[in-house]
C-alpha cells in the first residue's frame, strides 16, 4: 500500500511543487532523494515548458540549499551523499538555461567560493560534474549545437 501511494505521488504531474517543502521540511533523507528524483525528472523532461517564475524558484531553492548544506565542513561531510545528488540537479538545470538564461553562472559560483573554503570545494565539485557532462557525455544527451556552446562557454 505505502509502494503503491508513493509511486502515485511521484507519477502526479504536480508533485514538483511539493519538493521544496520535503526537501526543507522532512527528516527522512529517503523522502528528501525522492523529492530530488522527482526534480530531476521535471528538469529533464518538461523544464522548457515551465514558466520563468517556477524555473527560477527551483534553481533559486536548489542553489540556497547548496550553499546551506556547504556553508561548513562539517555541514559538506554530513550531507555528502545528498549534496552530491543536488549538484546534479543543479547541473541538470545549467544544461537548460546556461549559457543563455543564466549568463552569470560562472562570475556567481566564482564569488559564492570566496565565502569559504567547504563552499569552494562543493563549487569545484559542480564544475567537474558540468564540464564532464558538457565534454563526455554531451552527445547523449543534447545537440550538438548546444553542447558546442556549452564548450565554448567553459573554454
Amino acid at each position: 500500500m505505502a509502494q503503491q501511494v508513493l509511486t502515485q505521488f511521484t507519477d502526479h504531474e504536480m508533485s514538483w511543487a511539493r519538493a521544496d517543502r520535503i526537501l526543507s521540511e522532512s527528516n527522512s533523507l529517503q523522502s528528501k532523494f525522492i523529492a530530488l528524483q522527482i526534480l530531476e525528472k521535471l528538469i529533464q523532461t518538461k523544464w522548457k515548458i515551465l514558466d520563468e517564475d517556477p524555473r527560477n524558484g527551483i534553481k533559486n531553492f536548489t542553489l540556497n540549499l547548496i550553499v546551506e548544506l556547504a556553508s561548513s565542513e562539517e555541514s559538506l561531510r554530513q550531507n555528502k551523499v545528498f549534496l552530491s545528488k543536488l549538484n546534479l540537479i543543479l547541473v541538470q538545470i545549467l544544461k537548460q538555461d546556461w549559457p543563455q538564461k543564466w549568463p552569470d553562472f560562472i562570475p556567481d559560483i566564482v564569488a559564492t567560493s570566496r565565502t569559504n573554503l567547504a563552499l569552494c570545494e562543493n563549487n569545484m565539485a559542480i564544475l567537474k560534474l558540468l564540464s564532464e557532462e558538457v565534454f563526455d557525455f554531451s552527445a547523449e544527451q543534447m545537440t550538438q549545437a548546444k553542447a558546442k556552446a556549452l564548450k565554448t562557454q567553459m573554454c
